[in-house]
C-alpha cells in the first residue's frame, strides 16, 4: 500500500481533489492546528501521487490544520504511483472508521462510492474490515437507497435536521414529494418521532382530501409557518406540528383545547399536573404531585379538594 514515508510541500497537494473524501462536516480546525503546531504532526496524512500533484486519501482537516499555520511542508505516508481507486477508497474510509464511529452520512457516501466496485452483497461481507462494524445486505440496500435522494439529504443527515429514519421513509416517495419534505426539514427543527408524525400527517391529509402534496404544500399556511426566518425553527416546528394535527384530526383537537383550557380554569396550583389521555383514547386521567414537606402536601390536598368544587373538572369527566 505504502511506497515512501516522505516530506512533500503543501502547494504540491490538488485541495480540489477530494474523491475519498467521506466526512461532509467542516470542523473548525483551529484546535487541531494549534495542537500540531505545539505537539508536532502524530499522525502523518496519507496521499497518492497523481499527474505530478497529490491528492488526499487520509487527513483532510491535517493538510488544513498546517495550511492554517502557514506552513509549507508536511510529512505524509504515499501510496504507491499505480495504487488502485479502489484500495484508496478503501483506506480512506478504514482511516475513519477505526478511528470513530461513522456517521449515517458518511456510511451512506462511503457505500455509494464502494458501490462503484463491488455490489451491496459484497460491501456487507466485508463490511467488518471497513466499516468497524457488521453491516447486512439489507441496511446496505437502506444505505444505496437513500444515498439515490437528492444531495441535500446528506446535509440535512449531517446537521441533525433529517433522522435516519424519516430518510428512510421518505426514500419510496415520488421525486416532486421526496422535495418536499427535503424543504420542509431544511426549515424545521425536530425529535425522530416528531419528523415522522410530520410526514404522516402530511401524507394522511393528503389521501383522505385527494390533494396532491405540492398543492397542499404551496397552501398558504405551510408556506407562512416555513418560510417566515424571524421565527425560531423550533417554533416553525411548533406551528405547523399544531396545524397539521388539527387538519388531520379536527374534532380530537377540538376536545383537546377543551379540556386544557378547563384544566387552567381549575387552577391546581403549580405543583399538580393533571394529563389527560393519549389523543383521549381511553378515559384515564394522570393526577400527580411532589411534596417535600408536610405544608406542601396539605397544600396540594388543598387544591383537589377545592378543585371538586369546580363544575370544570366534572365537564372533563363528562365529556
Amino acid at each position: 500500500m505504502f511506497d515512501t514515508f516522505c516530506e512533500i510541500r503543501l502547494l504540491d497537494i490538488d485541495l480540489s481533489d477530494e474523491r475519498y473524501k467521506i466526512s461532509l462536516s467542516k470542523d473548525d480546525i483551529t484546535f487541531l492546528a494549534l495542537s500540531i503546531k505545539e505537539a508536532g504532526l502524530i499522525n502523518p496524512p496519507i496521499v497518492r501521487p497523481l499527474n505530478k500533484k497529490f491528492i488526499i486519501i487520509s487527513g483532510f482537516n491535517r493538510v488544513r490544520a498546517l495550511i492554517y499555520n502557514k506552513a509549507s511542508k508536511i510529512v505524509v505516508y504515499q501510496t504507491k504511483k499505480d495504487e488502485s481507486d479502489y484500495q484508496c477508497l478503501l483506506t480512506s474510509i478504514a482511516a475513519l472508521s477505526f478511528k470513530r464511529p461513522l456517521t449515517h452520512s458518511e456510511l451512506i457516501v462511503s457505500t455509494k462510492k464502494l458501490y462503484e466496485f463491488i455490489d451491496k452483497n459484497e460491501i456487507a461481507k466485508k463490511s467488518s474490515a471497513i466499516f468497524n462494524t457488521k453491516l447486512n445486505p439489507q441496511f446496505v440496500e437502506t444505505l444505496l437507497s437513500i444515498g439515490a435522494l437528492p444531495d441535500p439529504i446528506l446535509e440535512l443527515l449531517d446537521n441533525g435536521n433529517l433522522s435516519f429514519n424519516s430518510a428512510k421513509r421518505i426514500c419510496a416517495f415520488e421525486k416532486e414529494t421526496v422535495n418536499i419534505f427535503l424543504i420542509v426539514f431544511s426549515k424545521v427543527k425536530a425529535s425522530n418521532s416528531i419528523q415522522l408524525e410530520i410526514i404522516q400527517h402530511f401524507l394522511e391529509i393528503c389521501a383522505r382530501d385527494a390533494i396532491n402534496p405540492i398543492d397542499f404544500f404551496n397552501s398558504k399556511e405551510i408556506q407562512e409557518f416555513l418560510f417566515n426566518e424571524t421565527k425560531d425553527p423550533g417554533i416553525r416546528t411548533h406551528q405547523l406540528r399544531t396545524w397539521l394535527y388539527k387538519h388531520r384530526f379536527p374534532t380530537l383537537f377540538k376536545t383537546r383545547q377543551m379540556v386544557q383550557e378547563k384544566i387552567a380554569a381549575i387552577n391546581f396550583g403549580n405543583a399538580i399536573k393533571f394529563l389527560s389521555p393519549q389523543n383521549f383514547e381511553g378515559q384515564d386521567y394522570s393526577i400527580s404531585f411532589t411534596a417535600k414537606t408536610y405544608d406542601e402536601f396539605k397544600a396540594n390536598t388543598h387544591h383537589l379538594t377545592t378543585a371538586l368544587e369546580n363544575k370544570s373538572l366534572k365537564e372533563i369527566f363528562d365529556r
